[in-house]
Order: C-alpha cells, then structure tokens, then sequence
C-alpha cells in the first residue's frame, strides 16, 4: 500500500513546519516523533533502506492520524495518509492493537462487549463501540424524549481496524444496505467515516434538523473540536449551534481546523497512555482558565477526557436540556 504514497513522500522537503503543534509536548524528543520522521521512517520501508523492528512499529502507531500537522504543512503532504498506509505494510501489531483486532473478530466490537440493539422505524442509530460503552443509556433515553421509535443497530464500524492498518470486516455494511433506511445518525466521528457510503449525519446536524428548542442555561461550554468530525469530516458549526441552545460558548485558543488532539483515539491511547494523557491534561488545563465545561461530540474524546477534566459529550448534553 506505501508504494501509492511514493510521490507523496518525496514531496517532504524536510522542512519541520509539522513539528510547530507538536512542542507543547514533553513526550516528543525523539526526530521520529515528529511527523516528518515518520515520512522518513516510510520512505526507508519503501526503499527497503529500513527494516521493520519494535520501533518503527511503536514510532509509526505513535500517531493518532489527527491531521493537525497538515495544517502547518506547505507542501500539503497527505501525512496521516502516508502513515496510515505504512502501517498496513506492517506486519507486526502492537499487543493492544491485537487484543482490538482479536475482540472485533470474535465480538464485532473493539472491546468484546455485547452490542446494545434496538428494532424500530426507518430512521437508524448507529452506536458503534465507544457510544454502545459511554453512553448506551443516554442515547436511549434521548430518542425516547424526542418521541421518535428509532432503530439502533449495535456493532463495530470498523474504522479503528484500518487506522492499525488492518482490513475490517463488511458485516456492518451488509447490515445497512439490507435495511436500506432513510436516514443514519451517528454520534462517532469514527463510525461515520467508515460508513460514509451510506450518507450518515451526525447528531448534532439531525437535532438541528428537528428544530429542538433547548432549556437555556447561563453556563459555560467550550467545544473541543473532535479531529475526525473537524479535519476529516469538515463538521464545525452545527455542534456549536447546539451548545448555544443551552448555554454560553466559548472557545480554545487553538479551534476548528486548528484544533488539538485530546489524544482520545482508543487505539492511541490504549498503545501509549502517557502521551494521550498529556495531551487531555493541556486541554483540561485550557479549559479550567476559561471557567468552562467541555463539550465534545466523540465518544473517543469524551471517554478520555472524563479522566482529566469536566467534561461532557454533546449527546448528554442535549438529552439533559432539551425542552
């Protein structure tokens, strides 16, 4: 898979612009923490000047492919891409990546739970592993409040398999397009991704769609832009509207296409927890200057971040305040 990224490799200058986000940081020491190390890390595997070992495979998993480094890149290299596709030449997982893997074979989710699922109307939730774990019984009580008889179809998208590098299963896919439903809502940016084919919408786009009013309070919310709603799915504005219907917004420093990783991506985390931790402690801090709650709108995020700081996921948040 690394040979299609051949021009693309060779199109880093070596320039370090990619570094720029990543200083705040005391875990990034090493050039192959940096995303150029990495292109160069691919461009060895590529030319076979570099052999896969322990720590090609730890540097290349030590990414959360957030595409915040993108952002500062002039040659508009397609980083996370690159790395992504280097992993699928891998042949070595790294043991949490394989207890992921074992777990969606043998379970159809990332962390061998039981898939909550519900029949229902034409209109379908996907849950997805993280929602199915984090918050299962909010999204059913949401659905109930609103009065809509949905149908929540349980299991993995799939999408933290390819960001390992490995190939997922299509069950899911099959599922849908036998059902052939109206509309999909999904809270997981990750789930949408792997089920783009199928047009899925994103929470806080399908409440706005109901026109739901919102039992406004004074109160604080700072909206942390999750990577793969953000950068990969170009959602900005709607989970922001949605926080102004119940209370005040306020914003990071760095927001929207500029955005910091929590370091919440499950397969990041699990792989390297100190580094995921610093990551949710900047932001917390951040956050506790403003005086505001987090709101965030991934279960990845909002499963990490709770561990660091106040913190609520914008599926709560509506289901607490919807009038």
């Amino acid at each position: 898979m690394l040979e299609e990224y051949h021009d693309e490799i060779l199109s880093c200058t070596g320039c370090g612009f990619c570094k720029k986000s990543y200083y705040a940081y005391s875990f990034v020491q090493k050039e192959s923490d940096y995303p150029k190390g990495k292109i160069m890390i691919a461009y060895g595997l590529l030319t076979g000047e570099l052999n896969e070992d322990e720590n090609v495979v730890k540097s290349l998993q030590k990414c959360s492919l957030c595409k915040r480094c993108e952002e500062d890149c002039p040659s508009l290299i397609k980083i996370a891409d690159v790395i992504r596709a280097a992993r699928y030449d891998l042949k070595t997982l790294l043991p949490p990546h394989q207890n992921l893997l074992k777990n969606f074979n043998e379970k159809n989710n990332i962390f061998g739970d039981e898939n909550f699922e519900k029949e229902g109307g034409e209109i379908a939730f996907f849950m997805g592993c993280l929602t199915n774990r984090e918050m299962k019984d909010v999204v059913i009580s949401l659905f109930d409040k609103l009065g809509l008889n949905v149908n929540i179809v349980g299991g993995c998208c799939g999408y933290p398999i390819h960001k390992i590098g490995r190939e997922s299963n299509e069950k899911n896919k099959e599922r849908l397009r036998e059902r052939n439903f109206d509309r999909i809502v999904m809270a997981c940016p990750n789930g949408m991704l792997a089920l783009r084919e199928f047009n899925p919408i994103h929470i806080s786009q399908f409440i706005l769609s109901l026109g739901i009013k919102g039992n406004r309070k004074d109160k604080n919310y700072i909206y942390h832009d999750p990577a793969f709603l953000g950068r990969y799915l170009g959602i900005y504005d709607e989970p922001r509207q949605v926080i102004k219907k119940f209370g005040n917004l306020v914003e990071f420093n760095e927001n929207r296409s500029k955005a910091r990783q929590c370091g919440g991506e499950i397969e990041f985390r699990l792989a390297f927890p100190d580094e995921a931790g610093e990551m949710a402690e900047y932001l917390a801090k951040e956050a506790k200057k403003m005086g505001a709650t987090i709101v965030t709108a991934s279960p990845h995020c909002y499963s990490h971040l709770k561990e660091f700081a106040d913190v609520i996921d914008i599926v709560q948040l509506i289901e607490e305040n919807i009038a």
